[in-house]
């Protein structure tokens, strides 16, 4: 019999924390699943690894192939997955014993709405969180949508929702080992096309719990590596920002239609990205001063004007002044409570009750 979701694990090189994402699996309080752990080919003791569990337990399965990246990993996985479901895990990370059972519940009851649920990276949290035995839900209809792809974590991320095997099967969905680091953004969106035009009266329900625990500390995985080189480069990351800003505006058509709070988390979540990008450029200035080429920069740069709103990574792009951007990118991790002072007083126009 069939089990009712499959988890696609891609590994490479996560010997050091893969064990504990095994335990992580094996804690499910629902057992109707099987892993499937695709050995991406790693060169330290993971495969090992993966052999000793699926020896151990029958609902774990190992395939070994030679080394070609994230996207190819996961589609080996979906290849071979017998699940109604699947669910995507990375190697290092670890998941809530109760993600399957609270996330297929929600599914059951809601069997057209695409399930969610919310990841941290901050161990404190993940270790302190208590867990109600009935989580409260955010539903994101057609007309919030907007905001909900704004989140980049939240949208960007493939291992945060749970897929129907039937849709990506009818439609052929897989993940493009050609687009980088935007692959999760690329099948995503390819994927919410055909939900809603095979489901049009479908919502998103996110969960509203931090289920999935984002491991920042192996930057040797294979979310963190692209390829055999195993290297991620920067120097085409902003303009890919904004190509992300253009699509979804073709997404859900002119923004002039929308409210401006629900705009405002689009040209935020663009311009957040941009100032990551600029942080890991060994020489950001040229590229700050490009991105004023690009037509969308300069979109996001005149709707700020009419609507009288401040953006301070803006400001200095404004400016073709990297280092400011790189300084405020590093208040916002250091100094949080300025950093939202600022972001409240620069928006007051549209924040306001």
């Amino acid at each position: 019999m069939a089990p009712k979701v499959t988890i696609v694990v891609p590994v490479y090189n996560g010997e050091q924390f893969l064990p504990a994402c095994i335990e992580s699996i094996c804690a499910q309080t629902w057992t109707d699943f099987e892993c499937v752990m695709v050995n991406d080919g790693s060169s330290d003791g993971s495969g090992a690894i993966c052999d000793e569990v699926s020896r151990r337990d029958s609902r774990f399965r190992v395939i070994h192939q030679e080394n070609g990246g994230l996207s190819r990993a996961r589609n080996a996985g979906m290849r071979v997955s017998r699940g109604e479901y699947y669910l995507f895990l990375d190697a290092d990370d670890t998941i809530h014993p109760r993600l399957l059972e609270l996330a297929l519940k929600e599914q059951a009851a809601h069997p057209q709405s695409l399930i969610t649920w919310k990841f941290t990276h901050d161990l404190s949290e993940w270790n302190s969180t208590c867990f109600p035995p009935d989580p409260s839900v955010q539903i994101y209809g057609r007309r919030d949508l907007l905001r909900f792809f704004a989140d980049r974590v939240l949208f960007n991320s493939a291992n945060n929702k749970l897929y129907p095997r039937e849709l990506i099967e009818k439609h052929a969905l897989w993940f493009d080992p050609a687009a980088g680091s935007v692959e999760d953004y690329v099948f995503f969106t390819a994927f919410w096309k055909v939900f809603f035009e095979d489901f049009p009266d479908a919502d998103i329900r996110q969960i509203d719990l931090p289920l999935y625990f984002y491991n920042q500390n192996n930057a040797g995985s294979i979310t963190h590596t692209t390829g055999a080189a195993h290297t991620r480069d920067f120097s085409g990351y902003c303009h890919q920002q904004l190509e992300l800003y253009a699509q979804t505006r073709e997404i859900f058509g002119p923004f002039e239609q929308y409210p401006p709070q629900d705009v405002l988390s689009v040209t935020n979540a663009t311009l957040n990205s941009i100032a990551f990008g600029l942080c890991n450029l060994p020489h950001p200035h040229h590229e700050a001063a490009a991105l004023w080429q690009i037509p969308e920069m300069k979109e996001i740069s005149r709707w700020h004007r009419r609507y009288r709103v401040h953006n301070a990574y803006l400001f200095f792009l404004r400016l073709r002044w990297a280092g400011g951007v790189k300084w405020w990118f590093h208040v916002r991790e250091t100094r949080p409570a300025l950093f939202a002072t600022v972001y409240h007083l620069g928006y007051r126009n549209i924040l306001k009750p």
